[in-house]
C-alpha cells in the first residue's frame, strides 16, 4: 500500500525518514507493502539450518539465541563457524543480512527490504 501526503503534513529531516518515508518532490511516499514478522529462535543444533532457511524464506526476521549451542562442549567451534558461513552465503544470495547482538544473539533479515546497519 502506498499513501501520498503533502510535504507540509509530515516533518522531513526527522527520524521518520529512516522508517520507510522517502521524499518525492512535494510529496512524501510511504511504502508498507508487506508484513514483517520478528521471531525469537532458539538455536541448539546444527541440524536446524533448513528450518532457519525456511523461516527466512517466509519473510521472518529471526533473533537467534545461540547461547545453548555456544555452551555445548560436544559441538566444535569449527562446525559453528561453517554453519554461520553457510547462513551468510544464503542471506547474501537472497539480499538479506546478518548482525550480532551482544555475545549470544544474531539477527537475520530475509531480504533487501530490511537491512542491518552497524
Amino acid at each position: 500500500m502506498v499513501k501520498l501526503f503533502k510535504k507540509e503534513d509530515i516533518l522531513l529531516g526527522s527520524p521518520l525518514e529512516t522508517m520507510g518515508f522517502s521524499k518525492d518532490n512535494n510529496l512524501v511516499q510511504i511504502s508498507m507493502n508487506q508484513n514483517v514478522i520478528i521471531k525469537k529462535y532458539n538455536f541448539s543444533s546444527i541440524k536446524q539450518m533448513e528450518d532457519i532457511k525456511s523461516q527466512l524464506l517466509r519473510k521472518k526476521i529471526l533473533l537467534i539465541n545461540a547461547r545453548e549451542i555456544l555452551e555445548n562442549k560436544r559441538i566444535k567451534i569449527e562446525e559453528i563457524k561453517r554453519f554461520i558461513d553457510e547462513l551468510k552465503l544464503f542471506l547474501k544470495d537472497k539480499g538479506g543480512s546478518v548482525g550480532r547482538l551482544g555475545g549470544h544473539y544474531l539477527i537475520l533479515t530475509p531480504n533487501a527490504n530490511v537491512k542491518i546497519a552497524n
